[in-house]
């Protein structure tokens, strides 16, 4: 499977709930940039900090860190930084296409509205929270019950997803 590089909203989905088992099922290890492991690292976020911490030291998550004289930098600029475009995303968003663009990887975000413009832009592979539950189902490793249940317990986090319920989402992705 292609690297998979993870944005905060993504990744938080299941930080949140404090079950990343699906995640370690389904990937030998995940990529975060540092940009985005920056954004867990909030006094308000601390306990979800620890969770990441915790999946570092298992080295499931891999922490990216960019050279500033490389091209997924200079591309990581390009995307966040008004000096070069008018509307810039999120540094999360831009290091994670900046990653994926250069490593041929995945860009795993729920994040549409900002990062599928890029997607389309550099024929990207994008998956959603969504979309990895529904590999997760496909996959035996959970019911289309567990997978509602899940579901719900993001929503109650104030997590955004794309449907009300997993079964929703699976029908509607098939």
């Amino acid at each position: 499977m292609k690297p998979a590089f993870y944005d905060t909203d993504c990744l938080s989905c299941f930080i949140v709930i404090n079950d990343t088992s699906i995640l370690e099922e389904l990937f030998d290890c995940i990529y975060l940039p540092y940009e985005v492991y920056d954004e867990f690292n909030r006094p308000n976020t601390q306990n979800l900090k620890n969770r990441v911490d915790k999946l570092i030291e298992k080295a499931f998550v891999k922490i990216l860190d960019f050279d500033t004289d490389s091209e997924e930098y200079f591309h990581f600029m390009e995307l966040s930084s008004e000096y070069f475009i008018d509307k810039p995303i999120g540094k999360g968003e831009a290091a994670v296409i900046a990653y994926a663009k250069k490593h041929n990887g995945i860009v795993a975000s729920n994040n549409t509205r900002d990062v599928m413009p890029y997607v389309e832009k550099y024929n990207l592979e994008r998956i959603t929270t969504g979309d990895i539950l529904v590999m997760a189902f496909e996959n035996g490793i959970i019911t289309e019950k567990e997978g509602n249940e899940i579901w719900s317990s993001m929503l109650k986090w104030n997590r955004w997803l794309s449907e009300k319920d997993f079964t929703s989402y699976l029908h509607k992705n098939k």
